[in-house]
C-alpha cells in the first residue's frame, strides 16, 4: 500500500466519523425540540450563531410558527375526485366541473 492510498482511506474514514457526528447532533437537538413542545415551554432557542453546526434549523420559533398557520377544509370534486378548497374552489379545466367559472 503507498502512501497516498492510506491517505485517501484516512481522510474517507474521517469523512464518515464527521458525518455520523453531524447526524447524532441534528438528531439530538430535534429530540429536545420535539420533548420541548410536548412538555409547552416557552424558552427562546439560542441565536444563530450560538451552539454551531446546523442547530439553527430546529429553531422554536420556526416550529411554532409551522403550528400556528391556518388550515384549509377540503373537499373531493364530484366530477374529478381531486381536492379542492371549500370556500372559493375555482374551474378545474374539465367538463361538467361544478366550480364552473
Amino acid at each position: 500500500m503507498s502512501f497516498s492510498k492510506l491517505l485517501v482511506l484516512a481522510a474517507v474514514i474521517a469523512g464518515v466519523f464527521f458525518f455520523f457526528k453531524m447526524v447524532t447532533k441534528l438528531e439530538r437537538a430535534r429530540r429536545e425540540v420535539a420533548r420541548g413542545e410536548m412538555r409547552g415551554e416557552s424558552r427562546k432557542a439560542a441565536p444563530r450563531g450560538e451552539g454551531g453546526g446546523l442547530g439553527g434549523i430546529f429553531r422554536r420559533d420556526k416550529a411554532k410558527q409551522a403550528a400556528t398557520e391556518e388550515t384549509q377544509e377540503m373537499r373531493a370534486c364530484p366530477t374529478c375526485g381531486t381536492y379542492v378548497p371549500a370556500r372559493g374552489a375555482r374551474d378545474c379545466g374539465r367538463e361538467l366541473c361544478p366550480y364552473g367559472a
